[in-house]
């Protein structure tokens, strides 16, 4: 009896822990605690709603969260039992409803974080989230966030919440233009479910939103900003590119540039004096080309082709940090395994041009994610040296290409009132190049582990070279260099008759 009770003893408690493990997966406890899924209504072109999706999933890489992006109306019975740690929900259109009962119903029974963004907070959330709902129409409102403030754009209506428990977090006040001044919570975290009226794609609303989002996922901290010029190529203005690395020097201004480089003519003095301006700049991001050509549908091509660029750069002793590319390569499976995976640090821009090899929506995380703002997004924000990123954040300036965009640039990063980020004291950089392997820490480069020392642009100047003759003088020179020709010519002149008189003397005298 014995030699049959054991053994189906074992079998049961194997099945029996295989049953409370399954429980757990499906309700919380054996959650990925990296991984979100985003459930949007519609991408609403015509009112630019795909960006505020795009901006969403950088936010959620800049805390390190890995993001499942799926339509409402295609998401699949059971999705949010399969592990994730929360679930967003975004309302990208006013006039929108959520039409897939599957979701509504899942999303309800789930236990894990949830976040709604935007209108149609349904009775149901509304009752879990312990608030009540409230509609505003025609309205210019102002942002506060601790001393920084911004007026948003104006809206027609919105939805904002009333009745806000006194143990719930505020992020952020909304605070009405009219008589009566109404002030309402922008977003509010309470227990582990959040709520944001909207998504803006930059200013204070943006960062607001950001900490808010960091805080409902346990991820927050306090960065620094990178300052970034962004659009560097090989066809730069380099003497732009210089004076604006003199002016950073001086100011103290630690900066990186996001740039775009070639894989062939690299022998060419153009690409030489391309890549001694950029030795100059400490954080190289190696910008990701345009999708087209040998790489369309070719994996290994993209793959070579990064290489192949790496390897020209560090022969040229140019060693990049990171990997710079629009969001949409982080949806896409060849785009993110071929390109962006080999670095650790990456800086994500918008999308503008969306072209996919493979799109799979499922984005990943890196050691670092730099979520790219355009600095011209803080332009409008007041005390704007109070606000406070809660994630890596690169505030970006275009590369100038005019005395005028240099002079209005030099301006602008002297107005920003920020203390810029140094990567010298904090990158831990990692980019696999073919079999090699380069890495940036403590401020120094790291080729296959051991120290690579650079030689700067002002060492090269130290060593002996022909000078160039300044363009005041070569008009003088030129001159000059004619009334020389003459004169030997009359010289010449002059030798050549007093020669044929010499021989005629000479001659006559023999004769007598």
């Amino acid at each position: 009896m014995r030699k049959i009770f054991f053994p189906l003893l074992t079998i049961f408690l194997i099945a029996f822990s295989g049953i409370i493990q399954a429980n757990q997966t499906v309700y919380g406890s054996k959650r990925d605690s990296n991984h979100v899924l985003l459930v949007y209504d519609s991408q609403n072109t015509v009112e630019q709603g795909e960006k505020k999706i795009d901006t969403l999933q950088r936010i959620l890489a800049g805390i390190g969260l890995k993001v499942t992006t799926v339509k409402e109306s295609e998401y699949q019975k059971g999705e949010l039992s399969r592990g994730y740690q929360g679930v967003i929900t975004m309302i990208n259109w006013k006039k929108a409803q959520l039409v897939n009962p599957a979701f509504i119903k899942d999303r309800d029974q789930y236990d894990g974080i949830k976040l709604h963004i935007g209108e149609g907070l349904d009775p149901i959330e509304q009752q879990q989230l312990q608030v009540k709902l409230k509609t505003i129409y025609q309205q210019q409102l102002i942002l506060r966030d601790g001393n920084s403030t911004e007026m948003i754009p104006f809206v027609d209506r919105m939805d904002v919440l009333t009745g806000i428990p006194k143990k719930a977090q505020r992020y952020g006040e909304l605070k009405t233009q009219d008589k009566d001044q109404q002030s309402y919570a922008y977003g509010i975290i309470n227990r582990n479910q959040g709520y944001l009226p909207f998504l803006n794609n930059r200013g204070l609303g943006l960062i607001t939103a950001g900490k808010m989002i960091a805080t409902l996922f346990d991820r927050q901290q306090e960065t620094k900003p990178l300052l970034t010029i962004a659009n560097v190529t090989p066809y730069s203005n380099l003497k732009m590119l210089d004076e604006l690395s003199s002016y950073c020097e001086n100011l103290g201004v630690p900066f990186a540039v996001s740039t775009t480089t070639v894989a062939k003519n690299t022998e060419m003095d153009a690409y030489k004096r391309f890549t001694r301006s950029l030795r100059r700049i400490e954080e190289i991001f190696l910008q990701a080309p345009v999708i087209g050509g040998a790489t369309v549908n070719n994996a290994a091509e993209l793959s070579e082709l990064f290489d192949n660029y790496l390897l020209n750069l560090a022969q040229n002793q140019v060693y990049p940090v990171g990997i710079s590319a629009q969001v949409f390569w982080d949806q896409d499976q060849v785009l993110r395994n071929n390109a962006l995976k080999k670095a650790n640090y990456w800086m994500l821009f918008p999308n503008k041009k969306v072209v996919y090899l493979k799109q799979d929506n499922q984005g990943e995380t890196s050691s670092r994610s730099y979520l790219a703002l355009a600095a011209s997004g803080f332009n409008k924000i007041k005390n704007q040296e109070d606000v406070r990123f809660a994630m890596p954040t690169a505030l970006t300036f275009n590369m100038p290409d005019s005395k005028v965009r240099l002079k209005n640039l030099k301006e602008q990063i002297h107005a920003l009132n920020f203390t810029w980020q140094n990567p010298a004291e904090d990158f831990n950089s990692k980019i696999d190049v073919a079999s090699s392997l380069i890495a940036y820490q403590n401020g120094q480069y790291l080729v296959n582990g051991k120290v690579t020392e650079v030689k700067t642009v002002a060492e090269e100047k130290s060593l002996p070279k022909s000078v160039e003759t300044p363009a005041l003088f070569k008009g003088f020179f030129r001159v000059q260099g004619r009334i020389i020709m003459v004169f030997f010519a009359i010289i010449f002149f002059v030798l050549t008759i007093f020669i044929a008189f010499g021989r005629k003397i000479y001659k006559n005298m023999f004769k007598r």
